[in-house]
């Protein structure tokens, strides 16, 4: 009995102590589950700190200077050794309990996504400029050209159709003055008829004798043929032993005639010849005013439906909080009401047709003349024999000298009967104001030949700016890696612009600026673009020109400028006109930036010209007197601008505009993003040696680290394969492994 009870008991001994290794087996398990879920805690603590501090070694020039943030120089693998060695080292204290024993197994460190990267590089300046740059766009561009926008498309406007209806009305005067030029030339060709024939012309031709005047036209021809033959006939009886009495006179008569008659031949000929190609050519040019006409007729159709001014309405009806109240004085309406009379530069059908008319006429006044002078030749080849009529002969000349003298009269000698003088006068009626608006062009090309010296000024600095073409070519050297860096094509580049000469295409040229001016406003308007905030990052870091230095110049064009402005041309000191024009070269992109500011205040004070002028009549006369005006002030206000530092918008809106202001435009209608991107990536590269393309903006990190299991580490590894994780346990030891990014 004893026996069996110790035997339970010894059962129950073995049971408690299977069930009690069991439950210490499950606590060990617990404890180095536990031990492994801090520790996969502190390794993602320790990996992130690593990261972090690997990052934080930003490169101080960059974000100061330019409000960038890239990795610098100090090598990121020893920032994050030194951060993950510096955070495990426990100190050599021997009593210390160590529930994590963590040791660094491996760890590694991508750094990435170079600040030299488009993407990367606008994405900096987005966040740079997301606050600032709508604001300023705003309220210092777009809310200063809103009270401008009806004035200023109704200037495009007018400008656009007047500068077209310009061309074809001075092409259509042109070939009309050449159609009557050549119908004068056609009717010279017999103005020495009449007199060959009879002079003076009369009804009658009385007869003379043989010799007793010289025979120099065709009436002294049939004058004296009776007496001639009479002659003749006497000479011609003689007897055997009589001399000729009359030989000489004969002679005389025969020679003189002859010269007479190849006079008249000569001019027939001449005139057949020249009518045959001027009254052509008369058709001709007649055909091409037409042309020009129907031409003209075309575009004032089409008035007022152009394209590419949206941009106009959009910025016009904007609501801008914040911006000052607008104030503009100027007229739209009176402009358009400028439009409403270019009826009146037409030439009517019936006019054109009358004009044709009057060359048909032409061809057949003068068929019927030369018709005449062939028969009166004819009648005088008679002159050399005796077998003529003296009768049919006067009245031969009679009747020639009258149709010549009615043909010379209607289209060689001026007067009031002259049919050519009467279309010249029929065209002169409507052309009353083309003598005035002739003055102002010239005055205005004048004017514009002057503005044009500034330019020739500054490009005469090439000679003088020669020590800073090395820079501008390591420029361009950065300039061309970026592209490369970037794939991007290097493509056409701006050729830059010259000041037109001829004032209605610089009026042309400066609306068509201003188009894109108000097109670009309203796009960005729409929806903030990257552009805009490019463009006021490039505005905000990047210095410009001193435009102060060109005063003396602005004031007397032409002028030579001094070695004080060549020493300002380095790129230092006009990286905002780089970036938006882009030459390597030390006065392109000052030159170009002038050209546009003077057309930008072109575009503007024509404007007010076309109001000012609006009541002078004729439509292209106020065009030409707006533009004269345009011209002139716009002279005036660069003059202003150098000296001052601003100018007025306009006279109807006392707002005033920088240099800078100017340049902030320019870089909208100049939209080549990625060019100007690289050409900022380029300016930084150069100034701080600090190449973009090999500065990391992002970092990703990732360590391995190793931790001694206490209990049962074949448990714990048959427990993490069940649960798919992706550590594992080698030997005794647990290693986990963490990842982290930072990205600035």
């Amino acid at each position: 009995m004893f026996g069996k009870r110790r035997s339970e008991s010894g059962s129950v001994s073995i049971f408690l102590i299977g069930v009690l290794a069991m439950i210490f087996a499950f606590v060990a398990l617990f404890i180095d589950y536990a031990r492994i879920a801090a520790m996969k805690a502190q390794s993602e603590r320790l990996v992130r700190a690593a990261v972090r501090s690997v990052m934080s070694s930003y490169d101080p020039e960059l974000q100061e200077r330019y409000g960038l943030f890239a990795h610098g120089s100090t090598s990121g693998d020893q920032i994050m050794a030194g951060v993950l060695n510096s955070t495990m080292d426990k100190g050599d204290r021997s009593d210390r309990f160590d529930l994590l024993p963590l040791q660094l197994d491996t760890s590694s460190l991508k750094m990435e996504r170079m600040l030299g990267e488009y993407d990367i590089f606008n994405r900096e300046v987005s966040e740079e400029m997301k606050y600032k740059a709508p604001i300023d766009f705003s309220l210092e561009l777009v809310s200063r050209f809103k009270p401008l926008s009806e004035s200023m498309k109704e200037a495009s406007d007018t400008v656009d159709v007047l500068g077209k209806l310009q061309k074809l009305y001075d092409k259509r005067e042109e070939a009309l003055d050449q159609m009557l030029a050549a119908q004068r030339k056609a009717g010279q060709s017999l103005k020495e008829a009449p007199d060959l024939i009879m002079k003076p012309a009369g009804g009658a031709i009385p007869d003379q004798s043989l010799g007793s005047s010289e025979v120099v036209t065709a009436a002294d021809i049939a004058a004296q043929y009776e007496d001639y033959v009479d002659k003749v006939n006497q000479d011609a009886n003689r007897g055997e032993d009589e001399k000729e009495q009359y030989s000489s006179e004969i002679r005389e008569y025969n020679r003189s005639s002859g010269k007479v008659i190849s006079r008249l031949q000569g001019i027939q000929s001449s005139a057949a010849k020249s009518h045959a190609k001027e009254l052509q050519n008369a058709l001709e040019y007649w055909e091409e005013a037409r042309s020009s006409n129907d031409k003209m007729k075309e575009v004032i159709a089409e008035a007022g439906n152009r394209g590419g001014t949206e941009g106009y309405d959009q910025v016009g009806s904007a609501i801008i909080p914040g911006a000052a109240p607008e104030a503009s004085g100027s007229d739209p309406a009176a402009i358009h009401g400028i439009r409403d009379g270019i009826d009146q530069l037409l030439l009517s059908d019936s006019l054109l047709q009358e004009l044709n008319d009057v060359i048909q006429t032409q061809k057949q006044d003068y068929s019927a003349f030369n018709n005449q002078l062939s028969t009166l030749l004819s009648s005088l080849a008679e002159s050399s024999g005796v077998q003529g009529s003296s009768g049919r002969m006067k009245n031969e000349v009679i009747r020639g000298v009258s149709a010549a003298d009615r043909y010379v009269h209607d289209y060689a000698v001026s007067g009031s009967g002259n049919k050519l003088d009467r279309v010249a006068g029929q065209l002169q009626e409507h052309r009353g104001s083309d003598k005035e608006r002739k003055e102002k062009e010239k005055q205005s090309k004048a004017k514009l030949s002057e503005a044009a010296g500034i330019l020739e000024s500054i490009n005469k600095l090439d000679q003088k700016v020669k020590q800073h073409n090395e820079e501008y070519q390591e420029l361009q050297q950065y300039y061309d890696d970026s592209l490369t860096f970037n794939k991007e094509d290097a493509g056409s580049e701006y050729k830059g612009t010259d000041l037109d000469h001829d004032p209605y295409d610089a009026g042309k040229s400066a609306m068509k600026q201003t188009d894109s001016v108000y097109g670009s406003m309203a796009g960005m308007m729409s929806g903030i673009k990257d552009e805009l905030f490019q463009n006021e990052y490039a505005a905000l870091y990047f210095t410009h020109f001193d435009l102060g230095l060109l005063k003396d110049a602005a004031a007397s064009p032409g002028s030579r400028l001094g070695d004080a402005v060549a020493d300002e041309m380095s790129v230092s000191h006009q990286e905002l006109e780089y970036i938006v024009y882009g030459f390597h070269n030390p006065v392109g992109n000052v030159s170009a930036a002038y050209a546009e500011i003077f057309a930008a205040r072109l575009a503007v004070r024509t404007m007010e010209g076309l109001v000012k002028n609006s009541k002078l009549g004729n439509p292209l006369l106020v065009l030409a007197a707006a533009l004269l005006y345009g011209v002139e002030m716009a002279m005036a206000d660069m003059v202003k601008l150098c000296r001052e530092g601003s100018v007025e918008l306009s006279s109807y809106v006392k707002i005033q505009m920088t240099y800078r202001d100017y340049l902030r435009l320019f870089l909208l209608i100049h939209s080549d993003n990625e060019k100007k991107m690289s050409r900022m990536l380029a300016l930084i590269r150069l100034n701080t040696g600090i190449n973009p393309a090999e500065r990391a903006t992002y970092a990703s990190g990732e360590v391995r680290i190793g931790m001694r299991l206490w209990f049962l580490p074949g448990v714990i590894q048959m427990a993490g394969y069940a649960g798919g994780s992706p550590d594992n346990v080698e030997g005794n030891r647990y290693y986990v492994t963490k990842k982290a990014d930072f990205a600035y």
